[in-house]
């Protein structure tokens, strides 16, 4: 009886709106491909030095966006409704600032650096970053189900649409384009559709446009075709 509750429940829970999913396998994606990435760097190789930390920079901005709009949107909304539901989460957001900076430093120690202090910067980086994309893991998993539960508890669906609508209209079109680049990436096949399909329907013709060719240049051939497909009739070149 209780295991049939507790699924009844889930499946409950995953009908309705989920402000996070999409954002949170973003950032999932992101950073274990960073993490990979930093891990088997040659560090005497120059252009992949460049590459590399190119993209930590990016995954250290992504993160620092992630967590100043969860804080400009989402802890409003939840204290508006359930004062002190979000201690917790703005604690290790502190945390998780404080490491962000510690990676830039180490990043910056390595662009400027060669031999013995490239070498020490690169390994605290792999040790910091491990340690943050645990950490980021882990509260990725606490918002999306007790945050979730406190945002489901206290606003219906439509509101939680029309704050996740505020949180994108508040996005640069460069904030946009890149979170939608980790989101298709870390997402399903029928996600991606989902996605895009809601973009052809809401968005102007030369910004869906703009968007499928992101797809496209970032998509594997098989997930590209997969969208495609799934997408058709539409004039998409293969």
């Amino acid at each position: 009886m209780q295991q049939g509750n507790f699924t009844d429940q889930t499946d409950v829970a995953a009908r309705r709106v989920d402000i996070y999913a999409g954002i949170h396998k973003a950032v999932r994606a992101l950073l274990c491909d960073t993490l990979m990435r930093v891990a088997r760097l040659d560090l005497d190789d120059e252009a992949e030095v460049r590459d590399t930390l190119g993209q930590v920079n990016d995954l250290l901005d992504f993160c620092e966006h992630h967590i100043a709009n969860e804080e400009r949107f989402v802890h409003p909304a939840m204290e508006a409704r359930q004062p002190g539901s979000t201690a917790g989460t703005a604690a290790e957001h502190a945390h998780h600032a404080a490491d962000l900076a510690a990676m830039r430093a180490d990043c910056a120690t390595m662009k400027g650096q060669a031999g013995v202090e490239r070498d020490a910067a690169w390994r605290r980086l792999q040790h910091r970053l491990a340690g943050f994309a645990g950490d980021s893991l882990l509260h990725m998993e606490s918002e999306e189900t007790a945050n979730n539960a406190v945002l489901q508890a206290c606003y219906t669906d439509a509101e939680l649409m029309a704050l996740h609508q505020q949180i994108l209209a508040s996005l640069p079109p460069e904030e946009m384009a890149a979170d939608l680049c980790w989101i298709l990436k870390g997402s399903s096949p029928a996600e991606r559709f989902q996605i895009m399909a809601g973009l052809r329907a809401d968005a102007p013709p030369p910004v869906f446009d703009a968007m499928l060719e992101l797809a496209r240049q970032n998509l594997d051939a098989g997930s590209w075709q997969k969208l495609a497909g799934a997408l058709a009739p539409l004039r998409i070149a293969a």
